[in-house]
């Protein structure tokens, strides 16, 4: 992940990772932090590390069992690259990074702006092959409607699930009042009474969760879509 900093120097930069708290307790030569920077390294690709290494970069750790260097070049940028052996806690630490950074930058460094490059990617240590490639993007134009059908996707499949069910349980209560009023249908009803009104009751609760959800989604202001590498 690349990150342009503008004309922030080095030490500044240092002071916005560290509000972040990325930056280890341990003193910056404490054998402990030198020992884990070396084995980062130097599980690098050869071409990788050679360019890495000319920047000298600052170790952070973002998350347990989650690594990074991060590295400063003469353009005014930031590269941050995080390392561990979760797919998904990756993904969801550059999804972190892209929108609580550049706030947190903002406060420590007054008058100033970051911007992540909207392209970010995911290698493997062995090889550099590429697992996965995302795209930031803003969250600030995206509606409820849209966000339930192409983020949430597996709760739009249950959500519709419980709306179609709650309609035909309804309709079902309702007919059987209308047209089955015999003492013999009456556990029948009460049955589908409690039927219907769980599924409401279901339908409502996970309504209401995906709102709440949306507006903390929506709240961090940039997310990350993922894909997979391209195919060859």
């Amino acid at each position: 992940m690349s990150c342009r900093t503008g004309s922030a120097d080095r030490a500044t930069v240092e002071k916005a990772l560290a509000a972040m708290g990325w930056c280890p307790d341990h003193p910056e030569d404490s054998p402990y932090l030198q020992d884990r920077r070396a084995e980062i390294v130097a599980r690098l690709p050869d071409s990788v590390r050679a360019e890495l290494m000319t920047h000298n970069p600052l170790l952070i750790t973002t998350f347990p069992n989650v690594w990074g260097l991060a590295s400063f070049d003469r353009r005014g940028a930031l590269l941050l690259c995080l390392f561990g052996d979760d797919l998904e806690a990756l993904k969801q630490q550059s999804a972190h990074a892209a929108a609580s950074f550049p706030r947190t930058f903002e406060r420590v460094v007054a008058g100033q702006r970051c911007e992540f490059d909207p392209h970010v990617e995911v290698r493997r240590f062995d090889g550099n092959a590429l697992v996965a490639r995302g795209v930031i993007s803003s969250t600030g134009h995206v509606r409820f409607s849209t966000y339930v059908w192409n983020v949430r996707r597996r709760e739009r499949v249950v959500l519709l699930a419980l709306v179609c069910l709650c309609i035909l349980s309804t309709i079902a209560a309702f007919v059987l009042y209308l047209r089955f009023d015999g003492g013999d249908w009456e556990y029948v009803r009460g049955y589908l009474d409690r039927l219907s009104s769980a599924v409401q009751t279901a339908t409502v609760i996970m309504a209401v969760n995906l709102v709440f959800e949306y507006r903390d989604w929506k709240g961090a202001k940039s997310v990350i879509e993922w894909s997979g590498p391209p195919a060859l």
